[in-house]
């Protein structure tokens, strides 16, 4: 009994000390650009201020900071000692993002040393809102020409993103680390064994070395090879704006294989980024908290005019608009789609238009389908929505992933998608539609009639909508 009574006047003491600690050691923690271009560098400083007889270790982080934010530059601790007896320690961190969107850099943990006593404290939390993408003006420079005749044959980069897509979530979570090392290296095997018999089928090349060394290379290598190997090898790299040859196409010597762009060093168009609902909303949160009363006043003077224009408009005479059946969201996609079949538009180079179109059917087909407002969103937070609010299969998340990161390459990073990566993308956009569709059956459907709506002061609807 005395035990138990000990230990319950214990615990509540240790409570007390460690907010009494956690009060006594203000941590201050900024970060110096809290918005940033996508790849833009920035610092984190964090500084504390402790008897000069204690001490505080700071993390060794090694890549990351956390989930999306990149560590760049890890500086060393700066002490400077006060005559009050105290000492301020200053670390920095360089730190990078290539995620879009706001960005949420967590509580950090130092080590705070008292004698031989240790503990923890944290910093708060900190945002960063990283913009998309850089407008930048090109000059054409240089076309580069075949120097051998032979096949063109791209590098697969050791069959990554394949190997990603034919492993769900589910699985990659339910293995170890071993297990999923084992299962992609008998994925990348199989993909290594396709890749070789189709490559000899075209090419005529037999040579294991060779075909191992285009497998494990990065995409952006274009080789001219034939049955006696690799001929000549180039960099296709984000500098390219034309791609005049597709893989296994059989080329001759001086025929042109791409051009090259050399991009301008220009710093005034740095920021010219589309301003998006993303960041209208964190720099709204950011600023409610010092004006919030500034943005309570034009809150209510905003209802004040509204409930004016609602209930005191006189002599205002009705206005009739005929309402039109609306189309399900699958029937409106699947047709804009089969349009965009049609015209092929990426055959006359206008590859990025291409994407533009494609993901902007998508993104209207996920608004109206799942009622999640898509069109203002970036690629990760629309799989997040689909992921945490549908309940669309694993292999349908995938396709959309596909379609939305290939678009997003093209479109921001110059990436010049290939003829089978464009293919590929309009068919994973028929079949995502086609597969996520709302089912309605026969029986509980409704034919729409035309309605014709008076809209006035009090809102009739003249003809409705014909049951069947």
């Amino acid at each position: 009994m005395k035990i138990h009574i000990k230990s319950f006047l214990i615990i509540p003491l240790l409570m007390v000390r460690v907010f009494l600690f956690a009060q006594e050691i203000p941590v201050s923690i900024k970060v110096l650009k809290d918005t940033i271009i996508i790849g833009e560098q920035t610092e984190l400083q964090i500084e504390i201020q402790v008897p000069k007889t204690n001490e505080i270790i700071f993390p060794v982080f090694k890549d990351t900071i956390s989930k999306n934010i990149d560590l760049i530059k890890d500086s060393k601790p700066i002490i400077n000692e006060s005559d009050e007896g105290l000492k301020t320690y200053q670390k920095s961190y360089v730190f990078t993002s290539f995620d879009t969107g706001l960005n949420y850099i967590p509580p950090i943990k130092l080590k705070y040393v008292n004698n031989s006593d240790t503990n923890d404290i944290s910093t708060a939390e900190s945002q960063i809102f990283v913009k998309p993408y850089v407008l930048l003006d090109t000059i054409p420079v240089d076309t580069i020409y075949a120097n051998r005749a032979g096949f063109i044959v791209y590098g697969k980069d050791g069959f990554k993103k394949e190997i990603e897509q034919y492993i769900p979530d589910s699985i990659k979570q339910s293995l170890s680390e071993d297990s999923l090392n084992i299962l992609k290296n008998s994925i990348k095997e199989q993909l290594l064994n396709l890749f070789s018999s189709e490559l000899t089928q075209h090419t005529g090349l037999y040579n294991q070395e060779e075909i191992i060394k285009i497998a494990e290379s990065s995409a952006q290598k274009m080789y001219i090879v034939d049955k006696s190997g690799i001929l000549d090898e180039y960099i296709v790299a984000g500098s390219v704006d034309t791609v005049f040859v597709q893989e296994y196409q059989q080329v001759t010597q001086n025929q042109p294989l791409f051009t090259l762009y050399r991009i301008k060093d220009i710093k005034e168009d740095l920021y010219n980024t589309p301003f998006n609902l993303a960041e209208f909303w964190y720099y709204f949160k950011k600023y409610f908290k010092q004006y919030w009363w500034i943005i309570l006043v034009a809150i209510l003077i905003a209802a004040g005019l509204i409930y004016f224009l609602m209930f005191y408009k006189k002599n205002k005479k009705p206005i009739f608009m005929r309402v039109k059946p609306k189309l399900p969201a699958h029937v409106i996609a699947l047709e804009k789609l089969e349009q965009i079949r049609k015209e092929k538009i990426w055959s006359q180079g206008k590859i990025k238009e291409f994407h533009v179109q494609i993901t902007d059917v998508i993104r209207e087909y996920i608004e109206n389908r799942f009622n999640i407002y898509a069109v203002e969103m970036t690629t990760s937070e629309i799989l997040q929505a689909i992921n945490n609010y549908t309940n669309t299969k694993e292999s349908e998340k995938l396709k959309l992933q596909q379609v939305l990161e290939l678009a997003d390459a093209v479109k921001f990073a110059k990436y010049r998608s290939l003829q089978n990566e464009n293919d590929l993308s309009l068919s994973n956009s028929f079949e995502f539609v086609e597969n996520t569709k709302e089912i309605i059956e026969e029986q509980s459907q409704i034919k729409q009639a035309e309605a014709e709506i008076e809209l006035s002061d009090d809102t009739t609807i003249k003809n409705t909508e014909e049951n069947e």
